[in-house]
């Protein structure tokens, strides 16, 4: 058995303590990206990947505590940039949609029609329990 604790009956050795901002890393970048697939998970109105993306990278600069990035630091800061970028693109492209549906463009009025009929054939059409 190969046992890398020179301290054999004591208290054992606990991982560093940037490790836990690591695994957060990793997991709100992950959780980043999904929630950037669906577009239907928001907070204020935009995408969560941009909110988990900011949380991602805060975790993985908390997590070098002064010492070179870990590995999985590293993979946490990847997927958490991604997923800011990711999610700061669909904010961008909300607003554009939202902005034009404003002018009296033909691309306005494909956006507003477009998003019309979506909540009509979403909306049911008699109240519920009727």
């Amino acid at each position: 058995m190969d046992d890398n604790n020179n301290n054999i009956g004591k208290v054992p050795k606990l991982p560093p303590s940037g490790s836990f901002y690591s695994y957060w890393s990793v997991f709100l970048g992950g959780l980043g990206l999904v929630s950037d697939c669906l577009p239907l998970i928001s907070i204020w109105g935009l995408p969560a990947g941009l909110f988990f993306g900011l949380g991602g990278i805060a975790c993985a600069v908390l997590s070098r505590r002064g010492k070179p990035f870990t590995q999985q630091a590293q993979l946490g800061l990847i997927l958490s940039i991604i997923s800011l970028v990711c999610g700061l693109l669909m904010s961008l492209f909300i607003i554009f949609v939202y902005d034009t549906m404003d002018t009296d463009t033909a691309l306005g009025h494909y956006f507003r029609e477009a998003i019309e009929s979506t909540t009509k054939a979403l909306m049911p059409s008699q109240s519920i329990g009727k």
